[in-house]
């Protein structure tokens, strides 16, 4: 019975898995989502998990504080991403897309998390390391 159990289990493990697998490679294309995400002020706010989790740091002399919140969308603000203040770099991490907001010469550092849900991308988080 144990050893039933154990198959039943580890079968179902790697149909998640692969399930998981198929559904992040049958993904929308990541530069025509990131395109319209860009552009198109509607489509950013369909396109982002609310509440949103944002996660920044508060510094005191002797402490970094870790403080996590939820953003709403009533106070999500479009963002096209173009700003002589910073650069923006993509990368691919697993199967997500990481969009850091690096400033120039401002202390910006800004980490935006893009995950797939049925082979759509999706804002799911965002760092704010700025000091």
């Amino acid at each position: 019975m144990i050893k039933a159990k154990l198959k039943l289990l580890l079968i179902t493990i790697a149909f998640c898995t692969g399930a998981y697998n198929c559904s992040a490679q049958n993904a929308e294309n990541f530069k025509k989502f990131w395109k319209s995400y860009t552009s198109d002020s509607v489509f950013q706010m369909e396109r982002t998990k609310f509440p949103l989790p944002l996660t920044y740091y508060e510094y005191d002399e002797d402490n970094e504080t870790e403080i996590t919140e939820d953003i709403g969308a009533e106070f999500w603000l479009f963002d096209n991403f173009v700003d002589e203040s910073y650069k923006a770099r993509t990368e691919k991490e697993n199967d997500m897309y990481i969009v850091t907001k690096t400033g120039i010469e401002n202390g910006i550092y800004v980490r935006y998390y893009f995950a797939t849900t049925d082979g759509k991308w999706y804002l799911v988080r965002i760092t704010d390391s700025s000091n």
